[in-house]
C-alpha cells in the first residue's frame, strides 16, 4: 500500500470519526439501559414524591404528609468558603444549593465567572437534597424541614485544616437532629453527618436519603462548536460495576437497584457531583443501599440513594454518614474518594489505551510542570518505543524512493497491461528486498494511539485551560491563531518530499499537494495539544527519514563501487 494513500485514509477516517460522534450524540439511537439488580418487594413513595419499588432491607418510608402538604418556610442562606469551594447551604432541609469551584473559571477571558457544579439557576438547576425518613417513632427532618444555624457565614481561616458547619432541628416528640458538613482544605470532598439523638420514650426507626434534583435540557452543538463535547448524565456504581444513564432514558426506565456500598453521581464533561454513603470501603460487610431515579416532568429529574434502616433506642444516639465529592474529575484523586469513581472520566471504548497514556503523561508532568512540554516528551518516548517499526518503514520508503525511476519505466512500458505491470513490480520488489506493506505498518499500529490521545486531550480536566507557551493558553482548545495547524501543514508537505514521490498517477500527485492544506484546516478545529503532538511527531519523522535516506545512499554507493 502506498504510504501517501494511508496518510489520506487516516485523515478521512478521523474526519468520519468526528462526524459520527457528533451525529450519534444528536440523532443516534440511545444505548439500552443495562439490567439492574433489584430486590423489590413493595412500592412506596421515595423522597421528592417519586415512586420506586421498596426493598426489604433498605429504608423506604414516605415523606410525612405534613412536610409535603404545606409550603416550606423561607430559609436562610449559609455561605461557606474554603480555599477551593464556595458553597451555599439553605436552612430549609440543610441542602447544598450552590457550589462554585474557585480554581476553575468558565472561560480564561473571564476569570471571575466560575464553574458552578451545583446551582439554583432554573435553566441548569442541580442541587443536593438530603433528609431522614421515619419508619416508626417520632417524625424526622426531611428536605423541606427548617433547620436553625448559629451563623450565616463560614470561612476556612489560614492555618485551619477543616471547617465544620452545623445545623440543628428539634422535633415535638423528643427527636433531636444535628446535621453537620465538614470541609477540608484543598479537598473537594464534603463529609455530611446526621447525629440523631432520641429523647423520646420509644425507639426511632428510619433511614437516610440523599438525592440530586436536576433540570436537564439537551443542547445540540455543531461539529466545530467549542461546547460540542458537553454532556450530562447520571452515573451509578455498585457490585454490578459502573453504569451511566442518559437523562432521556430515565423517563422510561428509571434506575432502581440495591447494592452494598456504591455511589451515585451527576456527571458532565469535566465535573461531577457525587454522593458516597457510609461503609463504602467494606464491600462484603457494607450496608445495602438503594439507588433510584425519577422523572418529575418538565425536564426535571431526581437521582439518589436511600441507606439501610437504622434503629435508635430511647436515650441513645445514632449516626448517618456520607461523603460528597463536588468538583473536577481529577483522575489521581477520584479513586481515593470511592472505588470506581475514576470511571466517570469518559474515554469511551479506548479507555484501555487512553488511561495508560494519561498516566504516563501525568507522570512526566510531575517533573516538568507544564502539559505542553510533557506532550512533547511523550511524543519523543512514543517515537523511541516505535523506533524499530519506524526504522523498517523508513528503510522501505528509502528503497522505494531509490527505485522510483525504474517503477516509472515499468509503468510506461505496461501502461495498457495492468496484470504484467503488477507482476513486474512484484519481481522488482523481491529483487530489491522491498516490502511495500512495511511502510504502512507503523501508521496502522499508531492509529489507536492517535484516537486515544485525542480522548485524553478532550476529556481530561487536568489539561483544561492548561497553557504551553506564548499564544497557547489552553491545550484542550483549538489554536487561537492557527499557528500549529499551519506549521503542521508545512511540516507534512516537507515530509511528503522526503518520502517516495508519486510517478504517473496525476490524481494522486494532486491529492498529495492538497492534503497538507486539508489536514491543516482539520487541526484548526481540534485541541492544540493534539496539533502540538503531531507537529513534533512529524518533525522527528522527517529527521529520521532523512537520516535513513542518507544511510541507504551510502550503501548504494558502496554497492556501486563493489560492482564496478
Amino acid at each position: 500500500m502506498d504510504n501517501r494513500r494511508l496518510f489520506l485514509f487516516t485523515a478521512l477516517v478521523f474526519v468520519a470519526f468526528l462526524i459520527y460522534q457528533a451525529w450519534m450524540r444528536d440523532y443516534g439511537p440511545k444505548p439500552a439501559v443495562p439490567p439492574l439488580q433489584t430486590s423489590a418487594t413493595s412500592t412506596a413513595p421515595a423522597p421528592g414524591g417519586s415512586a420506586v419499588p421498596a426493598a426489604s432491607n433498605v429504608g423506604t418510608a414516605p415523606i410525612p404528609a405534613s412536610a409535603s402538604a404545606i409550603l416550606p418556610p423561607k430559609g436562610r442562606r449559609i455561605h461557606v468558603r474554603t480555599d477551593v469551594l464556595d458553597v451555599v447551604i439553605n436552612t430549609i432541609g440543610g441542602d447544598i444549593r450552590q457550589a462554585e469551584l474557585l480554581k476553575y473559571p468558565i472561560e480564561l477571558k473571564t476569570p471571575t465567572a466560575l464553574v458552578k457544579v451545583l446551582n439554583t439557576d432554573n435553566a441548569t438547576l442541580l442541587i443536593a437534597q438530603s433528609g431522614l425518613q421515619t419508619l416508626s417513632g417520632p417524625d424526622a427532618p426531611g428536605y423541606q424541614t427548617l433547620y436553625t444555624a448559629s451563623r450565616t457565614r463560614y470561612s476556612l481561616a489560614p492555618g485551619e485544616k477543616t471547617l465544620a458547619v452545623s445545623l440543628t432541628w428539634k422535633g415535638p416528640r423528643g427527636l433531636e437532629v444535628e446535621k453537620t458538613y465538614t470541609f477540608t482544605r484543598g479537598s473537594y470532598q464534603v463529609d455530611m453527618h446526621y447525629r440523631v439523638q432520641n429523647r423520646a420514650g420509644e425507639p426511632w426507626k428510619g433511614a437516610e436519603y440523599v438525592q440530586f434534583e436536576n433540570h436537564y435540557v439537551p443542547e445540540s452543538h455543531s461539529l466545530f462548536s467549542a461546547h460540542r463535547y458537553d454532556y450530562q448524565r447520571v452515573a451509578v456504581h455498585g457490585v454490578g460495576g459502573y453504569r451511566q444513564y442518559e437523562f432521556g432514558d430515565l423517563a422510561e426506565t428509571p434506575v432502581n437497584m440495591t447494592t452494598p456500598g456504591g455511589w451515585t453521581a451527576v456527571v458532565d464533561h469535566y465535573f461531577l457531583a457525587a454522593v458516597i454513603p457510609e461503609d463504602r470501603q467494606q464491600a462484603r460487610n457494607a450496608a445495602e443501599n438503594r439507588y433510584y431515579s425519577k422523572s418529575l416532568g418538565d425536564s426535571r429529574f431526581l437521582a439518589g440513594t436511600i441507606t439501610s434502616v437504622k434503629t435508635v433506642m430511647p436515650s441513645t444516639t445514632g449516626v448517618f454518614a456520607d461523603t460528597f465529592y463536588i468538583g473536577p474529575k481529577l483522575q489521581t484523586r477520584l479513586a481515593h474518594v470511592a472505588p470506581g469513581l475514576e470511571l466517570t472520566v469518559d474515554y469511551g471504548k479506548l479507555t484501555i489505551i487512553s488511561e495508560p497514556i494519561f498516566k504516563l503523561l501525568n507522570f512526566i508532568h510531575r517533573f516538568i510542570g507544564n502539559w505542553g512540554w510533557s506532550i512533547l516528551i511523550l511524543t519523543l518516548l512514543f517515537k523511541l518505543a516505535f523506533f524499530p517499526l519506524n526504522q523498517i518503514s523508513g528503510r522501505s520508503m528509502a528503497k522505494m524512493r531509490r527505485v522510483q525511476p525504474r517503477i516509472k519505466a515499468l509503468q510506461e512500458r505496461y501502461k495498457d497491461d495492468k496484470q504484467h505491470l503488477s507482476q513486474a513490480m512484484m519481481e522488482l520488489y523481491k529483487k530489491e528486498k522491498i516490502n511495500p506493506m512495511s511502510g504502512c505498518l507503523p501508521m496502522i499500529v499508531q492509529m489507536p494511539i492517535f484516537f486515544a490521545l485525542y480522548y485524553v486531550l478532550v476529556y481530561s480536566v487536568e489539561l483544561r485551560q492548561s497553557p504551553w507557551i506564548g499564544w497557547i493558553h489552553d491545550l484542550s482548545a483549538p489554536d487561537p491563531y492557527y499557528i500549529l495547524p499551519v506549521a503542521y501543514a508545512i511540516v507534512m508537505f516537507i515530509q511528503f518530499q522526503v518520502n517516495p514521490q508519486p510517478t504517473t498517477d496525476k490524481i494522486q500527485r494532486r491529492v498529495m499537494m492538497v492534503m497538507p492544506l486539508a489536514l491543516g484546516v482539520l487541526y484548526a478545529f481540534l485541541p492544540s495539544g493534539l496539533a502540538l503532538y503531531y507537529v513534533a511527531n512529524s518533525i522527528i519523522s522527517i529527521g529520521q527519514q532523512w537520516h535513513i535516506n542518507r544511510i541507504i545512499q551510502r550503501e548504494n554507493r558502496k554497492l556501486a563501487v563493489k560492482s564496478g
